[in-house]
């Protein structure tokens, strides 16, 4: 139940959507998205609490923000209760 909470979330599914596709992003490319650093800041502790996002410091102590297998997995179901929603 938790993580369906956090998936409604202001900004969680696109923080999802574009890291399925970028592969990792950095704050600045998330706060973009968002369009609030606020609302990226608690999606992303959020999404990274429930073990959706792995978060990575790198040795010149930027952070990237990584999909898990966990994250891929509930993004791909919930994409495909989508497409059942669209085809029935």
């Amino acid at each position: 139940m938790k993580l369906l909470r956090v998936l409604a979330k202001a900004g969680c599914d696109d923080i999802l959507l574009s890291l399925s596709e970028k592969e990792k992003m950095n704050f600045g490319e998330i706060a973009k998205l968002t369009k609030h650093r606020a609302t990226a800041t608690r999606a992303l502790k959020e999404l990274t609490k429930t073990g959706l996002l792995e978060r990575k410091v790198l040795e010149d102590r930027s952070v990237r923000y990584i999909l898990t297998e966990k994250g891929k997995a509930i993004l791909l179901r919930r994409l495909r209760e989508v497409l059942k929603y669209i085809i029935s």
